[in-house]
């Protein structure tokens, strides 16, 4: 019978850009969900949408994504399926009035979003960073956003790249800012006087892939035009139930919003996050240029710490060493090549400080 992996090499050492780690607490609690869902007799899986226990578990998914977020009473909160890619074309599809949106290109899922945008009308790029390789991103007071745009789309963390907006570009008065933070929500305070929508894929930093979280302020949600099933304004009637919501992925959204209320909130999380990326980044550059971060410094993600070896051959030799350590999900992403370590709500500090040593230890070995 093969050996049990311990629980470092399990679950701790998981850098997975998305599905990421789930908290051992949050596992446990929704492993008891899948069998009996809050006394019900019945598990998560098998009850019906529609009926008093799951009205409950909606009910107080809500208020814990409104508390745990500080969600202002004049935005819907809607809980879709999907992906965070199908709202590419759902936005533009709701919201292209003028037929002109406004875009800042920061990556790979930014380009995307535009390429969808383009089927609904012109497109206006106030940004690209294609030709530095998407390392950098502008000051964002320094944006030329046009007034005419009936929205303006930002990405605020680039998972694939490692850059992150530390402060989001703020539009004119009646543009719209709708931003995709797939891969940081949860993880700092946001400011809703600059923004008037978001939408995140649920699998990084609140639970499990399936679920996508929308919050929309009322004002651009009754803007909505595209028809049913893709119109916003029906969902938020509906109460996420337009169609068969994504019942397991909302059960395990809320257990992650009660773990990050128990565990000091948002804020919390931000100081959790920004000391584990530094302590990756110390390392990174403790190699004296061996290992190269992919983003500038001045917009270094705390989420996706990118990084670069002197060839391919010390990259793969590092993942090998990675994964006899039970690290995994360190392979950096496909277009962009290197290394990456995702490290999200659920992050461990003790597996973190062991990847640092192993970013430090590998760069003397390999030389």
């Amino acid at each position: 019978m093969p050996m049990m992996a311990s629980q470092m090499e399990r679950s701790a050492g998981n850098y997975s850009a998305g599905p990421s780690r789930l908290p051992d607490a949050v596992r446990a609690m929704v492993a008891e969900d899948v069998l009996d869902l809050d006394g019900s007799g019945i598990g998560c899986l098998e009850h019906s949408h529609r009926g008093e226990v799951f009205d409950q578990v909606l009910s107080q998914t809500e208020s814990l994504t409104r508390n745990v977020l500080n969600v202002p009473s004049d935005y819907s909160v809607l809980f879709l399926q999907g992906g965070a890619t199908q709202q590419f074309g759902l936005i533009p599809m709701n919201f292209s009035e003028t037929g002109l949106s406004a875009h800042t290109n920061t990556g790979v899922w930014t380009t995307k979003a535009m390429r969808a945008a383009e089927q609904f009308g012109p497109i206006s790029i106030v940004f690209d960073g294609a030709d530095d390789r998407f390392r950098s991103l502008p000051d964002p007071t320094n944006l030329q956003i046009p007034k005419e745009a009936s929205y303006f789309h930002t990405c605020a963390n680039n998972t694939v790249m490692g850059t992150q907006w530390k402060n989001l570009p703020s539009p004119p008065a009646n543009v719209p800012h709708v931003c995709d933070m797939s891969s940081e929500i949860g993880s700092r305070v946001l400011d809703w006087n600059n923004l008037d929508m978001l939408y995140a894929g649920c699998q990084k930093n609140l639970g499990v892939a399936g679920t996508v979280l929308v919050i929309i302020k009322n004002d651009l949600l009754h803007r909505s035009k595209a028809p049913t099933p893709f119109n916003y304004q029906e969902h938020a009637s509906a109460g996420s139930r337009l169609n068969t919501p994504p019942t397991f992925g909302i059960v395990v959204l809320r257990r992650m919003l009660e773990w990050i209320q128990e565990h000091g909130g948002v804020k919390n999380m931000a100081l959790r996050a920004e000391k584990r990326a530094q302590l990756l980044y110390d390392a990174i550059e403790s190699t004296q240029g061996y290992w190269q971060p992919h983003a500038s410094h001045a917009c270094r993600s705390v989420m996706n710490v990118t990084w670069h070896g002197p060839n391919p051959e010390a990259e793969f030799q590092f993942l090998h060493q990675a994964n006899e350590l039970g690290f995994s999900g360190l392979k950096g992403h496909r277009s962009v090549g290197g290394l990456r370590a995702s490290v999200y709500n659920a992050a461990d500090e003790v597996a973190c400080q062991k990847l640092a040593e192993l970013i430090q230890t590998s760069s003397r070995s390999c030389k």
